[in-house]
């Protein structure tokens, strides 16, 4: 009993092994867990009756010696007929995993996902229809994505068979809104919002100010007035700054006084000022100042900023810093695609164009001043109509792992249009110009450095001032494309600036992957930008 119950109990870990009826002695079985079995013949490729025959001996012991002898079913091969092949009765399903063996419910072989399968609970077999793949995008379509092992069309080929560089339409559907959990406090009555019938809402007058105002000199534009970010990492230099904020001699209406934050970019500013060796504080016109010594104007290139547009660390880093550098005293822009139609950004009727491709596409941007930062947002068909519905994750690709299959183009042209945002868009009276530095962020703003680079070498009068670097968030997404004969071309430069970007190497990154002749757009910004950065080591 002891050497049975090691090799037959469902609880034993060791497999069972299948002996033969003539060289094993029959096992005794418990009656009520195990009566005597006269099975009904499944119809599949293996009888039921000849694995009965193999399964009798191992019927479990785990009850009393005088159980019953288990009866093998007779040898049966009948002819299967189609009804029988594709289910078995209820009634006649063993209950457990054992008595199955014995009852003799054996799955037939055959492809994974395809064809009868028979369940362990309940013997039952029920056909698995395979599933059906959908039908490739065509290569044109704004619907296309990078396939693994299939060479898109090229810029050029596109250009041929659209008449643009770029895709137009619907290439994904918005992501489907999860329900949200109901909560269980007591309801508030809210009022509904009275419907505007105007036709067009026209923007504020502080808006307006900004896009068309009169021309001021830079650093001195007709901004409206904001009260100090509380947004702002650097806490050691928060710190450092504490002892030194003095309390407010305001109040509030009870007679309280207010307290003075000791964190955010206002007390990030009087710890580097006291770092610098300067006095923390400056009273002026009745205001605690931070002494700055140079104010620059700082222009960040990056495919997503939150809130408006957020796939991770990038979307987020480009909302804390940009803001905190404004707080410091500097004039900021933040220049970003327009994938959605943000309430809080407005038209600036500014229209220009760029030249891809050989054709010369519309340029347009809206923009918004929020927290003492311009952002500007890059307003085309090739980002605003991708996503069917709300944008959400969906910047890059339908769906993670598979891009769109324009994005080189797409983002080439964004690195085009920020540079015109950069010289000919006047916010707050003026241009920012070509006296700023332009901070590009990953793979995506990456060629800004490298057009820059380009057109100051056919036009030395262009971007003298302006200084140029990369900062890498992650460095596994290298913009990585199979070489276009064309793509100098396509991108209106020389052809050395491509030869000098482009690498024997897998489009994934890793040692495994097949090599082949690569554009990395990353290494673009690497190679021209003045200096590289990164957000950690």
């Amino acid at each position: 009993q002891d050497i049975l119950h090691s090799s037959n109990c469902e609880a034993c870990s060791e497999p069972i092994e299948m002996s033969s009826p003539s060289t094993t002695p029959a096992v005794k079985a418990v009656p009520s867990a195990a009566p005597e079995i006269s099975p009904k013949p499944v119809e599949t490729p293996q009888s039921a009756g000849s694995l009965a025959q193999s399964a009798a001996p191992l019927a479990p012991v785990a009850g009393k010696a005088n159980a019953p002898e288990v009866k093998p079913a007779p040898k049966k091969e009948p002819t299967p007929s189609k009804k029988e092949e594709s289910t078995v009765p209820s009634a006649a399903a063993p209950k457990t995993k054992t008595a199955a063996l014995v009852g003799g419910t054996a799955a037939p072989k055959g492809a994974a996902g395809a064809g009868p399968t028979t369940t362990a609970a309940s013997g039952v077999q029920a056909v698995v229809a395979p599933k059906a793949k959908a039908a490739p995008a065509p290569p044109t379509s704004a619907a296309a994505v990078m396939e693994e092992g299939k060479k898109p069309i090229s810029a050029a080929q596109r250009t041929a068979a659209t008449g643009s560089a770029l895709s137009s339409g619907i290439g994904a559907k918005a992501e489907v809104a999860q329900p949200k959990a109901k909560a269980k406090a007591v309801p508030v009555p809210v009022r509904a919002a009275p419907v505007s019938t105007e036709a067009q809402k026209s923007a504020p007058s502080s808006v307006l100010g900004i896009v068309s105002g009169k021309p001021v000199p830079a650093m001195q534009g007709a901004y409206p007035q904001s009260s100090t970010s509380s947004v702002g990492p650097a806490r050691s230099y928060a710190a450092a700054a504490a002892p030194f904020i003095p309390p407010s001699t305001a109040k509030t209406a009870e007679g309280k006084p207010l307290d003075v934050p000791k964190q955010g970019p206002a007390a990030v500013a009087v710890g580097r000022a006291l770092a610098a060796g300067k006095s923390p504080i400056i009273l002026g016109g009745g205001k605690a100042m931070a002494p700055i010594s140079k104010k620059f104007q700082l222009v960040f290139v990056t495919s997503e900023v939150a809130p408006f547009s957020k796939t991770g660390g990038l979307g987020e880093a480009m909302d804390g810093l940009p803001t905190a550098l404004a707080a410091l005293g500097h004039r900021v822009m933040v220049i970003s695609p327009r994938y959605d139609q943000y309430k809080e950004a407005w038209d600036t009727s500014f229209w220009s164009s760029v030249s891809l491709g050989g054709k010369q596409e519309k340029v347009h941007f809206f923009h918004t001043f929020k927290q003492k930062v311009d952002y500007v947002f890059v307003d085309h068909p090739t980002f605003l109509e991708r996503v069917d519905g709300m944008t959400g994750s969906k910047l890059y690709g339908p769906e993670w792992g598979k891009d769109f299959a324009d994005n080189q183009s797409r983002f080439a042209y964004f690195c085009k249009a920020a540079l015109v945002a950069i010289s000919d868009l006047p916010l707050g009276g003026s241009v920012y110009g070509d006296s700023c530095t332009v901070v590009c962020n990953d793979w995506h703003s990456a060629l800004v450095p490298m057009f820059v680079h380009a057109e100051r070498s056919a036009n030395p009068s262009k971007w003298v001032s302006t200084k140029t670097a990369l900062l890498c968030h992650n460095a596994v997404f290298q913009g990585r494309f199979e070489r276009e004969e064309s793509l100098a071309e396509v991108w209106g430069v020389p052809q050395h600036y491509i030869d000098s970007i482009t690498f024997k190497m897998p489009l994934r990154v890793g040692r495994f992957n097949e090599k082949v002749n690569c554009v990395n757009t990353m290494a673009a910004g690497l190679r021209y930008a003045d200096r590289a950065l990164t957000v950690s080591p």
